[in-house]
C-alpha cells in the first residue's frame, strides 16, 4: 500500500466520523455496501486485479458480517435455580 493511501484513507475516515449518525442514511449506506460487496467479491479472485483496496475491502466485508453474525446469536444463559424440578 503506497503511504499516501493511508493518508486518504485518514481523511475519509475523519469525515466519515464527523456524520453525527449514519441511522438516518440507512438505505443508502445499504445500497452502497451492497455495490461495493460484490464489487469486491468479483475480484477477489481474479489475479489481475489483485489491487490492494479490493483485498482490504473483501477483508473488511467479511469482518462486517462476522460482527452480525455475532450480534444475532443471543447467549442463552441459564440460572441453574431455575432448572430446579423441572426434570
Amino acid at each position: 500500500m503506497i503511504a499516501s493511501d493511508s493518508i486518504l484513507r485518514a481523511k475519509e475516515l475523519d469525515a466519515y466520523e464527523a456524520i453525527p449518525s449514519l441511522d438516518r442514511h440507512g438505505e443508502t449506506v445499504r445500497l452502497i455496501l451492497a455495490e461495493v460487496s460484490m464489487l469486491s467479491e468479483k475480484y477477489r479472485y481474479v489475479q489481475r486485479h489483485d489491487v490492494p483496496h479490493v483485498r482490504e475491502l473483501a477483508k473488511m466485508i467479511d469482518l462486517l458480517w462476522q460482527e452480525i453474525e455475532m450480534e444475532s446469536y443471543e447467549e442463552i444463559q441459564v440460572d441453574p435455580l431455575e432448572q430446579l424440578g423441572t426434570y
